[in-house]
């Protein structure tokens, strides 16, 4: 799959409208030892014998076996990894799993997820959408979550089960692919991933702290504390008051040490134009659902749309790409 990366030519985001520069969000595995493996062919039984060989000649040396088995997959740490994935973004997509945790090969993805759901951890769901099309989801149970918290790597990262929003299924299962988008080239950079927070955290992290001041000292005071508490958890409010939450913030720590974090935020063809500047301004990463949200926010923002084919893939299968903006 392909996406597209619009921005400036100096690489600093910019309100205006500049260069379009197109670039693919692919659904491709996550590491060198993920690719599809080629196997040694069999010798013909016809194929002429050679000439004995010489004395004074060195017999051919086989690779050693090591070589020829390094790039299998291990099933064990695969699956560890899918259920960390599942319950760390709520719900992801079998497609995204299959290509980011089991490299493509959809039989070993399939013999690791089935394991998963019979013993609990996982549980399959069809998504149906309204254009007839169908695709399946993965989502953790209160065991399958345990399990992963118990495995964690980070103390802090929270962890997930069950399904929220039937009705937000499409756009939660797309924050998985955007999110493994930035996190590969943060790792590409150097950088170590500590956590991933989705907007549900986020978003109760700051509804506590406005309720137990609303306890102690009444609406308007919460509604101060709220605001107050979204600044210093760097997220951006605008003029009304309103507090704007990416759907993933990936916190990470560079090769120097220093922390940083990038906010994802996947967007519909229903997002207004305040709302997307709001969020360009705020640093946000920001990815379109399909072909028509991405033409339609193109256009909001100002984007002149770029001819066919100068990069971008029509067809039938547009509207199911992800387009980074």
């Amino acid at each position: 799959m392909r996406g597209r990366d619009i921005e400036s030519r100096n690489g600093a985001r910019s309100n205006q409208a500049g260069p379009v520069r197109l670039k693919v969000v692919p659904r491709t595995p996550d590491s060198q030892g993920d690719r599809s493996r080629t196997l040694d062919k069999p010798k013909s039984i016809q194929q002429p014998q050679r000439s004995p060989r010489s004395k004074n000649r060195s017999p051919r040396q086989q690779p050693p076996r090591r070589n020829r088995t390094r790039d299998r997959i291990d099933i064990h740490q695969r699956k560890r990894q899918a259920l960390d994935d599942v319950a760390t973004y709520r719900v992801v997509s079998v497609r995204d799993l299959v290509e980011q945790r089991f490299g493509g090969n959809a039989f070993a993805a399939r013999k690791g997820i089935d394991a998963l759901k019979q013993e609990g951890l996982l549980r399959e769901h069809t998504v149906r959408l309204k254009s007839g099309k169908s695709f399946k989801v993965l989502f953790a149970t209160q065991q399958g979550r345990r399990k992963a918290w118990g495995n964690r790597e980070n103390q802090e990262q929270r962890y997930w089960s069950g399904l929220a929003k039937p009705s937000e299924l499409r756009h939660d299962s797309t924050v998985y692919r955007a999110a493994r988008s930035e996190i590969a080239k943060l790792q590409k950079s150097g950088s170590r991933v500590k956590r991933v927070q989705l907007d549900y955290e986020l978003k109760s992290q700051v509804s506590k702290t406005a309720e137990r001041t609303r306890a102690k000292d009444g609406d308007e005071a919460a509604f101060d504390a709220k605001i107050d508490a979204a600044k210093q958890m760097n997220l951006p409010v605008d003029d009304s008051g309103k507090i704007h939450y990416p759907d993933a913030r990936i916190e990470y720590r560079d090769e120097q040490g220093n922390l940083g974090r990038v906010d994802v935020e996947v967007t519909s063809d229903n997002y207004r134009s305040g709302s997307l500047q709001s969020k360009l301004s705020a640093g946000f990463k920001l990815y379109a659902n399909g072909g028509s949200a991405q033409r339609r926010i193109s256009s909001a923002l100002g984007i002149r749309e770029p001819k066919s084919g100068s990069g971008s893939k029509g067809g039938a299968n547009r509207d199911e790409e992800l387009f980074e903006l």
